[in-house]
């Protein structure tokens, strides 16, 4: 099937995982447009398609979907990639701890969510969420407001699969393991220390090899064909076993 006459919207895919999905997408077939806050050099896009919003600001989401309006009047595709475990001292836990990984990981999709929900509808659009296997996995030593605010995501997710399935709109989300790609912090980690991370990773990880950012387009992407039109709500796991 062809996807030529379809919009996909990636938030946060100007470099990372992010700019891995929109590759993807865009080699399916979609007009794929490309978000990120603030601007970036023109030719580090996949795509002339580009918006500029931080989807953390409801404002600047709202303004980022009526664009995507104006100019192709059809949103099929939404994937919420923006988010960060980047650590924050446990120190400083309380109300801006929790608001700033609330802001980062649940806030930048709910909004953007919401904002896009009329438009997406008129197509019966697909949903996806960049979430983690730390959400469902004590063990795994993310920081807590990280694992907490994927965990929330993760719900919303499946509640929404639940409120708008009668609109023919599924929602569901990708949920990886240890990602590895060029620049990543395991890229670093590898860099620094290579034989105690891959002993690591074979000690934890069944499959023994580390995710990369181009399995996780390959989830997307099957998870908004067509090949996956009966399927919502659902939690996919990438992560080789790692949460078994």
């Amino acid at each position: 099937m062809t996807y030529s006459n379809q919009v996909a919207l990636i938030t946060g895919s100007t470099s990372g995982i992010g700019v891995a999905i929109a590759s993807k997408l865009s080699s399916d077939g979609y007009t794929v447009v490309q978000n990120s806050r603030s601007n970036v050099d023109k030719s580090e896009l996949i795509s002339n398609q580009h918006y500029v919003a931080d989807v953390t600001i409801e404002a600047d989401c709202k303004e980022l979907v009526e664009k995507i309006k104006n100019d192709y009047g059809r949103l099929d595709v939404l994937v919420c990639n923006v988010g960060s475990g980047r650590p924050l001292p446990m120190e400083t836990i309380g109300k801006d701890y929790w608001d700033h990984y609330l802001t980062v990981n649940l806030l930048s999709a709910t909004l953007i969510i919401e904002s896009s929900l009329s438009l997406l509808a008129e197509n019966k659009g697909r949903v996806i969420a960049i979430s983690s296997i730390c959400a469902e996995d004590p063990r795994i030593k993310a920081p807590l407001g990280y694992s907490s605010a994927k965990a929330a995501l993760q719900v919303f997710m499946k509640t929404m699969a639940v409120n708008y399935g009668g609109s023919g709109l599924t929602f569901n989300v990708v949920s990886p393991g240890n990602v590895f790609f060029e620049g990543s912090v395991w890229d670093k980690k590898l860099q620094e220390n290579y034989f105690a991370v891959q002993k690591y990773i074979n000690e934890v990880v069944p499959l023994r090899r580390f995710v990369t950012d181009q399995d996780i387009a390959e989830s997307v992407s099957f998870l908004v064909s067509e090949k996956a039109k009966n399927i919502t709500g659902v939690v996919l796991k990438l992560d080789g076993g790692q949460s078994i």
